[in-house]
């Protein structure tokens, strides 16, 4: 399926002033989103707590199942956005890093100092647009496809995610309703990175044993949630519409964030305003 051209984002004047005043979008994990059955467990593994998403919907006509379920009771906003709306930045190793070679530029959405932090780090799944983003698919049986995806050889100490996408894009049929369309990354426990970098054998000889360990004893990434910047375009085509019971001091909080961090995005009302009573 092609990607969309414009994702939409339902939340609430908070979160949106956090958005414009940070430039960023946030990446929660997955043990911490709405639907509390999400996410797998496979021989004990708690797959969950490595995948970080944003959630958006490619459905354009606005819907009122998620203005009551994301803005606080129908007052927030949604948020438009280009499908790709992240920075690209340049992957350049870090002075100092041993046995990396690089032939020519990469950019990605994470740089190298992003990627790596105390007690994790993210795995370069975002290089790949398909892993990256996508539609979520809403199906009966959950748990086969998960067992598909998964293979996990405790005592070889081997783990081998065949499309590690599948464990961050399924829910249930109950969802289906919202037209999900998400990103994720996949976040896991690490070693501190040494001074020469994720090169240096003492590091990488001894990750895996590191991270297996982590996965059998359910610990996760010391991590919640992860930051990734919105480039500029994002920002200046960026369209916010008021919610349907959007009070008129709400509005004009609306209206100083965009002067103040986003002046060239575009605020309309809902086309439900006028339409819905407040209880």
């Amino acid at each position: 399926m092609a990607h969309p051209n414009q994702i939409f984002h339902y939340t609430s004047v908070e979160t949106l002033a956090l958005i414009l005043s940070s430039q960023k979008i946030r990446f929660t994990r997955l043990d911490k989103v709405d639907d509390a059955l999400e996410g797998p467990i496979i021989k004990g593994v708690h797959f969950n707590k490595y995948f970080f998403v944003s959630c958006w919907t490619t459905q354009p006509t606005e819907s009122i199942p998620q203005w009551h379920l994301y803005t606080d009771e129908m007052t927030g906003v949604r948020i438009e956005l280009p499908s790709l709306p992240f920075q690209d930045k340049k992957l350049t190793p870090l002075d100092g890093w041993a046995n990396i070679e690089q032939a020519g530029n990469m950019y990605a959405p994470l740089n190298f100092n992003e990627m790596f932090g105390q007690t994790y780090m993210i795995l370069p799944m975002f290089m790949n647009h398909e892993q990256f983003a996508g539609y979520v698919e809403y199906v009966s049986n959950i748990e086969e496809r998960y067992s598909q995806a998964v293979q996990i050889n405790q005592e070889k100490g081997q783990l081998t995610i065949n499309r590690p996408f599948d464990l961050a894009r399924l829910k249930s049929k109950h969802w289906e309703f919202q037209s999900e369309y998400r990103f994720s990354l996949f976040v896991l426990p690490s070693l501190p990175l040494p001074p020469e970098g994720p090169g240096s054998p003492s590091f990488y000889n001894s990750l895996p044993n590191h991270m297996m360990r982590a996965f059998i004893e359910g610990a996760d990434p010391g991590v919640e949630f992860i930051d990734l910047d919105l480039n500029q375009d994002a920002l200046n085509s960026m369209v916010i519409t008021t919610g349907p019971l959007c009070s008129a001091g709400l509005k004009l909080s609306v209206e100083a964030l965009v002067c103040k961090y986003a002046p060239r995005a575009i605020i309309k009302p809902s086309t439900l305003e006028g339409a819905i009573r407040h209880r």
